[in-house]
């Protein structure tokens, strides 16, 4: 018998937030999951939903799973953007989350939803920002399926490899849980450049274009850059707690102090920000560091001495705070001890 969980009717999608929707789908799911067969030969599940990726063990060692969809008027708008540019952020999204797991991107598999109106060289130009991407951060498409919609839309679905070792002496995905009170809370990269240049671009049309320090925003926005090799080093080098900040730094530290059991305290004076920002945007830039997502950085946690490890070898990192005891939650003070309370808590669909 079906088991929906609760009344059908008790919350619209809008009520219950994008998260909300998540864990009821998947409640309702697991209470109505009944397998008849075996489970495959050798394959055990290590991490199911609620992270970065999946993941699961196999003879030769763990493998992970996301996929992540750009739908058309949403994620992307192809005034602000070609072609080419939306097919490279729809493979970094995934990028991001296999490297936010510590784990190199290997195959994908690509649905697209289109309206028919669509043009075959703008499916080429799509295509080929798919292929540079992949070029650029590693693995390659390899099937998928099209389907006629009333709006336009790319669904990828990526798997990612260790990149050494086999079985136990493989590396372990990083997770959000791994989180321990008195580790240190670190980014891999500037934040805000995808979120300025977004803004910057819906502000309207500038006469030649952006260019300068608003030309990098913009760049930073249509191209950003996954952080695959950096999440691969810290998976091997000791890490366990790693995400992607694709919805914003407060909102990605929050999933994870709630995934650990744990708070944050992070400072702004030592979040990096992409200078241009200060520059564009010098009366909005704390909210579009903070709140801003699509810029693929890296967050992560560890002891002292292995964030400063990371950071002899990938000089970007910095550390921005610490992993507390208490209910979880995000603290940002500022220079005078002050909490700092951001204009923008994260990207949300469903928002109200």
């Amino acid at each position: 018998m079906f088991d929906p969980g609760m009344p059908p009717n008790e919350k619209t999608v809008s009520r219950l937030s994008e998260f909300g929707l998540i864990e009821r789908l998947v409640s309702v799911f697991d209470r109505n999951f009944r397998p008849e067969g075996e489970p495959l030969d050798g394959l055990a599940l290590v991490l199911g939903n609620g992270d970065d990726a999946a993941a699961w063990e196999g003879p030769a060692g763990a493998t992970v799973f996301t996929c992540d969809a750009m739908v058309d008027g949403s994620h992307f708008d192809l005034s602000y953007s070609t072609p080419a540019d939306v097919g490279w952020r729809s493979m970094v999204s995934c990028q991001s989350d296999i490297a936010a797991m510590g784990f190199h991107p290997t195959y994908s598999t690509v649905s697209l939803g289109l309206t028919g109106t669509e043009s075959p060289d703008l499916l080429d130009d799509l295509y080929t920002g798919m292929a540079q991407a992949c070029s650029r951060f590693g693995g390659r498409v390899v099937g998928g399926d099209v389907v006629r919609s009333g709006t336009m839309f790319i669904s990828v679905a990526m798997v990612g490899a260790a990149s050494h070792g086999v079985g136990e002496t493989a590396a372990r995905p990083m997770t959000r849980s791994g989180a321990k009170p008195g580790d240190v809370i670190a980014l891999t990269g500037p934040l805000g450049g995808s979120a300025g240049g977004l803004k910057l671009l819906m502000s309207g049309p500038v006469p030649g274009g952006p260019s300068g320090q608003g030309a990098t925003l913009v760049q930073a926005h249509r191209r950003p850059e996954p952080a695959v090799t950096t999440g691969v080093w810290l998976a091997a080098n000791g890490v366990a707690c790693a995400s992607d900040i694709s919805d914003g730094l407060t909102a990605d530290l929050g999933r994870v102090c709630r995934a650990s059991g744990a708070a944050a305290v992070i400072r702004l004076a030592e979040v990096p920000v992409e200078p241009a920002l200060r520059a564009v945007f010098p009366n909005d830039w704390v909210d579009l560091a903070l709140g801003g997502g699509e810029g693929y950085q890296l967050l992560f946690t560890a002891s002292a001495e292995v964030v400063e490890a990371a950071r002899a070898a990938y000089p970007a990192i910095t550390p921005i705070g610490k992993v507390v005891a208490g209910e979880p939650q995000v603290t940002v003070l500022d220079e005078n001890d002050e909490q700092v309370k951001p204009g923008i808590t994260g990207f949300e669909h469903f928002s109200t």
